[in-house]
């Protein structure tokens, strides 16, 4: 699965985990809703890839499906992958992503999640590219 990840990405490193909240989402559902802006930061919605039994090339194959555009993906009952340019990069896509998953199951305890629309993550990329310009004093 790694080699696969190299192969057909630009990531030169690959952080793989079995955390806890990545687990539970990669258990119950087929993707990570967006429930916060800071899904952009690993591309957009999380992918779930369907589930292969590890070190077999059709985990390889679903893990890079779901990978394409993004910079994590989760996997089906067994954990995490997130890539990056340097192995600093993939930790950080590691951490975001399982702040996310730990966002989403606490939430999903309380009420259920609100999703943010395309409209509304359209608006966070926009804000981020152009940016206020506040007044002087």
């Amino acid at each position: 699965m790694h080699l696969a990840i190299y192969e057909t990405t630009d990531a030169r490193a690959v952080v793989h985990t079995h955390s806890v909240f990545g687990t539970v989402v990669a258990t119950t559902m087929t993707e990570l809703p967006p429930v916060h802006y800071n899904t952009l930061l690993l591309g957009g919605v999380v992918r779930v890839a369907p589930y292969a039994t590890y070190g077999t090339p059709e985990l390889a194959a679903n893990v890079r499906a779901a990978l394409e555009g993004r910079r994590a993906a989760l996997m089906a009952n067994h954990g995490g992958v997130s890539i990056g340019a340097t192995l600093e990069e993939a930790f950080e896509a590691t951490r975001v992503l399982e702040w996310l998953c730990e966002v989403y199951v606490r939430a999903s305890g309380v009420g259920k999640p609100a999703v943010l629309t395309d409209e509304q993550l359209t608006a966070v990329v926009e804000r981020a590219l152009n940016p206020p310009e506040f007044p002087r004093a």
